[in-house]
């Protein structure tokens, strides 16, 4: 099993509240069944309910490409990375919930540009990242065009 990367890096996305949510929600599921339970099959299951983010986001866009790379990345990292990795990805997990949060609390935006930060890793030359953190609303989207933050 062929692992490289471990960059960090910031990037741009705009998302609606429904994506954050999304999100949020196969970002703590791919903690949960990958990384804690270690129950790919769940997982790919359950990245099925999130499936319109997943490329967004984890820039592999499919369950199993998720699987694919969660697997390798269990199976592949030394320990102490694994367990590094692990923090970062319950982090971002975390963290996104401050989005979600301020776009309930502003209803009048509908969609939001955010830096997120990321690690992303090759794993068999397939590219997979997480939100390791809060990130930065840059920008916000209502019916009278976009306002800087």
């Amino acid at each position: 099993m062929a692992i490289t990367g471990g960059s960090e890096y910031a990037a741009k996305i705009t998302v609606s509240l429904s994506q954050i949510r999304n999100m949020q929600r196969a970002q703590q599921d791919i903690w949960t069944e990958g990384f804690k339970n270690n129950n790919y099959s769940k997982l790919q299951s359950l990245l099925g309910t999130t499936a319109t983010v997943l490329g967004l986001v984890f820039v592999a866009s499919t369950p199993a490409g998720i699987v694919a790379g969660v697997t390798g990345l269990v199976v592949g990292l030394a320990p102490s990375a694994k367990n590094t990795l692990q923090n970062l990805v319950y982090n971002g997990y975390w963290e996104m919930g401050y989005l979600e949060r301020f776009m309930e609390d502003n209803p009048k935006y509908d969609l939001m540009e955010v830096e997120l930060p990321f690690i992303e890793y090759t794993v068999d030359g397939k590219r997979i990242r997480f939100v390791t953190g809060r990130g930065v609303i840059k920008r916000v989207h209502s019916g009278s065009g976009w306002i800087t933050l």
